[in-house]
Order: C-alpha cells, then structure tokens, then sequence
C-alpha cells in the first residue's frame, strides 16, 4: 500500500498528467468559444453572454459547494470531464445545422463548467499534501497545466475548422476523464489520512454560507477572486472588440485567438518552468498574488498612454500568463492548512460563485460605459481596470495574515489531536518531572569531567575581562560591623534554623547576599537561596548579574542564577540576561533564555533587541554545527553493544536536542510564541501533515537568513529523532561509574 512520502511522487506525476489535460481543453475551448461566439454575433452581445452564463453558474456554484461537503473531489471530478466531453461533441452536430446554437452552448458550457472542473481539480490537489510538501508538488503540477496551455493553444491554433475544434476538445475532456479516474485511484489509497477519516465520519455537512461568513481568511480568498474576476471580464471585451475589429469573422478571428493563446501558453510554460518553484518559495504566497493586481494597474496605464490592440492584446496576455503560473500556484496553497470540512464546502463556491459574482460586476460596467459613452469607450474601461487591481492589493495584504492564522490554528488543531501542551502552564507540568533528573545529570558530567559537553568537545574557553568590583556596603554598614558580620555567619551556618531565618530576613545590600548566591551551589541549599534570591532581585540585579558573567565563578552557580531572575520584570534584569546568551557554557545560555521568556510574558513592554536575538539564533546554530562535525558526532545512541558510546551519542543528541529547544525559545522572544512552541513540538512527530504544517509555518514567519541555517536541523525529510530522557542518561552514568 501506498503511503507517506512514497506515495507523493506518483501522486504528483498523475496530477500533472491530469493538469496538462485540463489546462489544454480550456485553453482551446477559450480560443473556440469566442470565434464562435463572435462569428454569430455582435461584439454588443458579449456582456449580456458573459453576465448570462455567470448568473446561471451562480445557482450551480452553490450547488457544487453543498455536494463537495458530503462527497470527495475525485468523485466528482470524471463526472465533470465527462459531461463536457459530450456538451462538445453535441456542440460539434448542432453546428453543422444551427451555428448560433452551437456558439450559445459553447459559450454556456466554458463559463459554466471550466471553473468548476478545475476548482474540484485543485482541491484534489491541496486535500493531498501537507502546506509545505504542497510548494515544490504545486509548482510541478503547474507547469504541467502550462504545458498544456500551449498543447492546447497550438492544437487550436492549427485546426482546420471550427467543427474539428469542437471534436477535438471532445476527446481532451475523454482523455481527462482517464487522467481524472487514474488521481481518483491514488487519492483513494491516500485516504487512510486523519483529515479523510474524520470527515467521512461527520454525519452533517456545514454550510457553504455560513462556513464563509465564519472565516476571514476565506471572505478575503473570496473577495480576491471576485475584483480578478471582474478585472479579466473588463479586459476580454477590450481585447475581444479590438481583435474583431482588426481580423474580422470566422477562421481568421479563429487562427488570431488561437495563435494569441499559443503564444500565451509558451509564455507561461517557460515562466512556470523558469521562476514557478524559486519565486514560490522565495518571495512568499501574497508577493506572487500581488504581482497579477500589479501587473494589471500598470499594463492598464500603458494602454491609456498606448491605445490599440497591441497594447490591450499585452496586458491580457500578461495578465493571463501571471493568473496561470505565479498566481494560480499561491491562490492555491492558501488552501493547503483550512480544515478539509472548510475546504470543500467553500472552495466551489468561491472559486465559481465569486468568480461569476466578479464577472457579473464586470460586465455590467461594461454594459454601462457601452451605453453611457458609446464614442470611445476603451479609455473608461481601462481605467475602471485599473481602480478595480488597485482595489485588490488590500486584500493582497490581508491574505498573508490570514494564512500565518490557518497555519497557526492548523498547529492548534493537531496539538490537540496528538494531546500536546498548547499553553506554558501546561508545558510546564509536562517538563517538571525531568527537570531534577536533567540537574543531577549536569552535576555529575560537571564533577567527571569540569566543563562538561564543552571541554569534551574540546572548545576552548571564552576570554572575558574581570568585572568591575564595587562596594558591597556603605556607611552604615561600617557603622555596625558585628551586625553584618552576623548575618553573614548565620546565612552561612550549617544551622538549618539560623540559615533559614537569616535567608527569610535577607535584606538588599547587605552582605549575607552574596551568601545566598554562594549557597546556589550547594545541592541541599540552592532551592532556600532561589527563594530569598527571587525575592530581592530587583534590587539586587546588578550582583546577581555580576556573578552571572563572571567566569571565575562556579558553573552551578551561575546556570541557576537565571531562576533567580525569572521574576524580575525590569529592563536591566532583561539586558544583562541577554548578554548572558553570548556565554561560553551552553547550560548558561539555555537557562538565560529560559529566564528571558518568562520575564517578557511578566512584562511584555520590557525591550528585547532583536539583532541581539538572531545574533544569539546564529551562534547556536553555529555551535550545534560544530557538535555535529566534532568528535562526538562518531558515537551512537542506539549502539547497545558500546555503551560508553552509546552514551556519549546520547548525551550530543541531548545537547543537539536542547540547543534546538533553546533556538526555539530565544525566538519567541521576537515571534509569536505559542505557535513557535506548537511548531517545534510538532517537528518531533510522525504526523506528516502536522509536520508539514509546521514547516510551512516556520518558512513563512521566520526571516531569510535565519531560515537558510535553521532548515539543516529541522528534518523536512523525516521527524526529528527525539532524546533519551535524562533520568535514563543518568541511570547509564552511573552504571559506567559503579563498572570502574
């Protein structure tokens, strides 16, 4: 049985098949429809066509939504195919006796089942694959469909006649109907998929309406494709009128539409071919939306400084040559994170009623300036296409907010799922029980061999110049020296009672501070010390930072300072923490980052640098490079035979592990942290679509240079292996040390 990523590869060779067939029948069925449309009939009844065939795909389109919910994609789409392959071959017999009905059922049958067809397509597509596996799949399947453009621009391009156009658009919708069949077979095989499971398992189907008014992010997916639609409409009848001025009726009108969209479809080919997975993946999903409003605002502008149909015939070449790779590729990711319910139930709908919506506003601003201003009305149209793409790059903006916000509900929904933490109280419970056991397992390495997992690495130590010493007191206390000298004694004492109460009474300035610091490297007294420590930071932050950046003072020590920290929301607090994420010893490192976090969700105003952050990001992806490279890297964890070794393994991919976690944490001081901390757990699990959705997250939210040397680590292959628990790294430690 096919699964996981070894199903992908022929998945995606069927559906490009199958795209290329699509793309091909439309493309000539464009080509055929307006030669015969326009042969039979004036120029002035266009509008009234197009606003006729949208109002009557409108009902349709919410039909197809409501089916959609209850039933899969593949089910529909053959059924689809086959119906057009019929309407053209009864469109090829009707012609011969009665032309104009021919071109009226031409005419219905594009605008009425084009759309639809190749919306149920792409929501085969999108259903199959997880957000990020869905780019490099997309943009392949795309091009496909460019290939077909230009099979099926040249095909009508060369036909001898308008009837064996017809028969040959017939057998593309026959075929397609095998290349459909073939993606049915292998999304069925799929459908073991959680997301297939539990919709087939929803005894009632949402509501298309409702499921819309309820998404944001779908309205504006909506509200996009009605301004296109409305743009394209405008520009067909522009481009329409000035062609038939130019070549006149029949076989002439014929070659020139069919040439055009050959030349449209080559063009998109070699963009797809060239720029599709590059500017996909390195300019983001709304630049490449973006670009078709762009292009038409400015292609509109040079049609009014240059009027004809060369200019006209540009910009909707451009414009369709955008639509069918660049844009087509990103409208259709957007999908890839909504809920499969969401997605079947509006996909049709907005991808056909919205569209139809779109063409009907078009055309009636058309039908408008024809009769309002019958002169020359090129001009007013142009410029109504121009306000419309200005009109959409509003929407362009909001559409990016809206796809972080279904990648980040899609990290909540399988958190969920998986019964993963998805807030920090809960993750905090979750990390309790190891936390001793991880502080045992550092002692123990620290005592064995000074340094830890750095000294054994190797690396050197870190220069740092002594800290400045300041006074410890002032005047008054030099006024009463036994006093001070007793609270020294007492906070000291191995007189439990006499240390707790000079602990309790602890009193900024005063020397039985630094006592307290000194006893966080006692096992038995760090806990008492934390207490009266985190009670005292904020006025006592300098010597607790003091002693954090020394390097002369105790490792224990100065990795618990930070928990001392954690409470003190001030901004000095944050900045000598922050440079404590330049420290040589990684354990301090985690533990500043850890204390960071807390103290900004304490006060979310303190100012946190966020150069100094991706420097810090830097540097431990730099450092976790150098352990993969280093001596440790030859020892396996998994090696039960060598279990010295299979230590060492364990401890590097602990420290692997948590320099990961670390990375994860100190961008959250600068991201927004809860689908950060989703995201991260979600890399750990075997949930390809949960994974996926991860990954697509992280691409799209994390800037570009931190991306390119985070991705290494982030296993897209594959989940992340996860570490041994420490407790039974230290169980390991001390059966090699009771061997000796």
């Amino acid at each position: 049985m096919w699964s996981g990523r070894s199903f992908q590869i022929p998945a995606a060779h069927v559906a490009t098949l199958t795209a290329m067939l699509l793309i091909a029948q439309q493309v000539a069925g464009k080509a055929a429809r307006d030669a015969l449309f326009l042969s039979n009939f004036s120029p002035a009844y266009l509008p009234i066509a197009m606003g006729a065939g949208a109002a009557i795909s409108l009902a349709a389109a919410y039909w197809v939504s409501s089916f959609m919910a209850r039933h899969a994609p593949g089910t529909i789409l053959p059924l689809f195919f086959g119906t057009s392959a019929c309407g053209f071959a009864l469109a090829w017999g009707v012609d011969l006796s009665w032309p104009r009905a021919a071109a009226v059922l031409v005419y219905l049958q594009t605008v009425l089942l084009g759309p639809v067809t190749m919306s149920t397509f792409w929501s085969l597509v999108n259903e199959r694959f997880d957000p990020h596996t869905a780019k490099p799949l997309v943009a392949r399947i795309a091009g496909g469909g460019t290939l077909g453009g230009v099979l099926g621009g040249l095909a009508a391009w060369r036909a001898p006649s308008l009837g064996v156009a017809l028969l040959f658009l017939a057998a593309l919708n026959a075929l397609a109907v095998v290349g459909s069949l073939l993606t049915r077979r292998h999304h069925e095989v799929s459908a073991s998929a959680p997301s297939s499971e539990r919709l087939s398992g929803e005894g009632e189907a949402l509501s298309p309406l409702a499921t819309l008014r309820a998404a944001p992010f779908l309205r504006s997916l909506a509200l996009l494709i009605a301004l296109g639609a409305a743009m394209s409409a405008i520009l067909d009848y522009v481009f329409g009128v000035q062609a038939a001025a130019a070549y006149g009726k029949g076989q002439p009108l014929l070659a020139f539409f069919s040439l055009f969209w050959l030349v449209v479809g080559v063009a998109s080919f070699l963009m797809q071919m060239a720029f599709g997975r590059v500017v996909l993946e390195k300019l983001g999903l709304a630049l490449n939306v973006a670009t078709l409003p762009a292009i038409i605002v400015l292609g509109g502008a040079f049609g009014l400084a240059v009027p004809g149909l060369a200019s006209v015939a540009l910009l909707r070449g451009a414009e369709a040559v955008q639509r069918n790779t660049l844009f087509r590729s990103a409208y259709e990711l957007f999908y890839t994170p909504v809920p499969e319910q969401h997605k079947r139930t509006t996909k049709a709908l907005i991808d056909v009623a919205f569209d139809r919506v779109g063409t009907v506003f078009g055309s009636a601003i058309t039908f408008v300036v024809l009769h309002a201003f019958v002169r020359d009305e090129q001009p007013l149209l142009l410029g109504a296409v121009i306000l419309l793409g200005a009109a959409t790059l509003p929407v362009v903006r909001r559409l990016h907010h809206g796809y972080v916000s279904a990648l980040q509900q899609g990290l909540r929904e399988g958190a969920k799922k998986h019964r993963l933490p998805v807030d920090d109280e809960s993750e905090r419970m979750s990390r309790a029980p190891q936390q001793a056991h991880r502080d045992t397992l550092i002692e123990r390495i620290e005592r064995i061999k000074p340094g830890g997992l750095t000294a054994l690495m190797g690396s050197g130590s870190a220069a740092r110049p002594d800290a400045a010493q300041a006074p410890a007191w002032a005047l008054e206390a030099l006024r009463q020296p036994e006093a001070l000298v007793e609270a020294t004694r007492d906070a000291l004492s191995e007189n439990a009672e006499r240390r707790t109460r000079a602990l309790t009474r602890l009193q900024p300035h005063s020397p039985a501070l630094a006592c307290a610091i000194l006893a966080l490297a006692h096992p038995e007294r760090c806990e008492q010390a934390l207490q009266a420590l985190r009670a005292n930071a904020e006025s006592s932050t300098g010597q607790l930072l003091d002693a954090l950046l020394d390097p002369a003072m105790d490792f224990v020590v100065r990795r618990r300072i930070p928990r001392a920290l954690d409470q003190c929301a001030t901004q000095r607090a944050v900045d000598g923490l922050l440079l404590g994420l330049s420290e040589e010893r990684f354990e301090v490192r985690y533990a500043c980052g850890r204390a960071l976090l807390r103290v900004s969700e304490k006060n979310p105003q303190l100012q946190i640098s966020s150069e100094v952050v991706f420097a810090a990001v830097q540097r431990e992806l730099e450092s976790g490079k150098q352990i993969l490279q280093g001596p440790l890297a030859q020892f396996d964890d998994d090696n039960g035979d060598d279990e010295p070794g299979a230590l060492m393994g364990g401890l590097m991919r602990d420290r692997v592990t948590r320099g990961l976690e670390h990375v994860f944490t100190i961008l959250s001081l600068h991201l927004e942290r809860e689908p950060l901390r989703m995201a991260f757990r979600a890399l750990y699990h075997d949930d390809e679509t949960y994974r996926g959705t991860a990954l697509e997250y992280l691409d799209t939210v994390l800037p570009a240079e931190i991306r390119e040397s985070l991705w290494p680590y982030l296993g897209a292959a594959g989940p992340l292996v996860a570490t041994r628990a420490p407790q039974d790294l230290l169980a390991d430690l001390s059966r090699l040390e009771a061997g000796r």
